[in-house]
């Protein structure tokens, strides 16, 4: 995959702008100007989503008042074929088609693998267990046919149970949401858990290349060993104390250790950032390994939080990648000059 050219016309703080396109993109410019905005206007042309959010972009995203915007990629497939992504927001419309054709966000991350490397990537350990499972989860949507249908129907489920136990509903009505929980929860797991194995093995062959310490991830489920519908009639009473669903795949967790301990309590800031790279990256690897094209890379805000051996260790395994890449920096950062790729400047709307 690779991106030909982007527009976007009333998205957030943007002016309306097009770009073509290179291999290796750097989004320049000072704190504020837009540059984490232009990575997402990219992204919602291409899946249909916010940054970081698994619901259909809407009005947030616009720059005016009537929730109007529009974004638009063109990009080029593994066999040559061009490709015309697009979300439009207009009054009551939400649509996202390719080639005009309305397709939903699910045909989207099939069909078109992104890599997404946020700021909040670098606190991968210290962030909430939400933001690690958003993370498996994003990348499991790329190549598992069937988890965008199972986690969206278990969402619900879970939604509706919690909102029995809170509305003081009978045991019978709260319970009566076990089933589609535990059957749709159970899958959703067991592609986390597959993914995750499978990402731990890419790790293995990039351990060194990216962090110096030797990184290991494991996913927790959120329950325990037992089966999630003898775990959820177990703990109903306690579910009910506690106005809430307490355990389950929505309270799974990916642990990661750097050489055998905590990541979250024995890392520093630099060697946490270096380790979520490193997770990226093999994120990246592994996507393009099971869907048979390689990810475009979106990464925001690269060199926080790097000195400059790390810097320069990453930088050239970035040069040494065939993904496309468009990458967000200050104007002061080194890494505009080590890596020497096509700079883009986004500008702010002015009002």
């Amino acid at each position: 995959m690779k991106l030909l050219s982007h527009k976007h016309t009333g998205f957030r703080g943007l002016a309306d702008n097009q770009y073509t396109l290179s291999d290796l993109n750097l989004v320049v410019g000072d704190n504020g100007i837009g540059k984490t905005s232009l990575l997402e206007a990219v992204y919602v042309s291409l899946l249909g989503t916010p940054l970081n959010s698994f619901n259909k972009a809407g009005k947030e995203l616009s720059r005016d008042a009537r929730g109007d915007f529009a974004v638009e990629s063109t990009l080029v497939n593994g066999s040559g074929r061009e490709l015309k992504l697009a979300f439009l927001s207009k009054k009551n419309i939400k649509k996202l088609t390719a080639n005009d054709e309305k397709i939903t966000t699910r045909e989207a991350f099939l069909g078109t693998p992104v890599c997404l490397i946020d700021s909040n990537v670098e606190k991968i350990s210290s962030e909430s267990p939400d933001y690690r499972r958003r993370l498996v989860d994003r990348s499991v949507f790329h190549v598992e046919q069937k988890h965008a249908e199972s986690y969206k129907r278990l969402q619900k489920a879970i939604k509706q149970r919690n909102r029995s136990i809170k509305n003081g509903e009978s045991e019978k009505t709260i319970t009566s949401w076990d089933g589609i929980i535990s059957e749709e929860g159970e899958r959703v797991t067991k592609h986390r858990n597959t993914f995750t194995a499978e990402l731990q093995e890419e790790l293995k062959a990039l351990n060194k290349q990216i962090s110096t310490k030797i990184i290991k991830i494991e996913f927790k489920n959120g329950w325990g060993g037992e089966k999630l519908f003898d775990y959820l009639e177990k703990n109903i009473r306690r579910d009910m104390a506690a106005k809430r669903t307490m355990g389950g795949p929505h309270r799974g967790d990916l642990l990661v250790t750097l050489d055998g301990k905590l990541a979250k309590e024995y890392s520093s800031k630099g060697e946490e950032k270096q380790m979520s790279l490193a997770v990226s990256f093999a994120i990246s690897r592994l996507i393009e390994k099971k869907c048979g094209a390689r990810p475009i890379l979106l990464i925001d805000e690269l060199e926080s939080g790097l000195d400059e051996t790390a810097l320069y260790r990453i930088a050239d395994h970035i040069k040494n990648l065939k993904n496309q890449s468009l990458i967000t920096t200050l104007k002061h950062h080194k890494i505009k000059d080590v890596l020497r790729g096509k700079t883009i400047h986004p500008n702010q709307h002015n009002c």
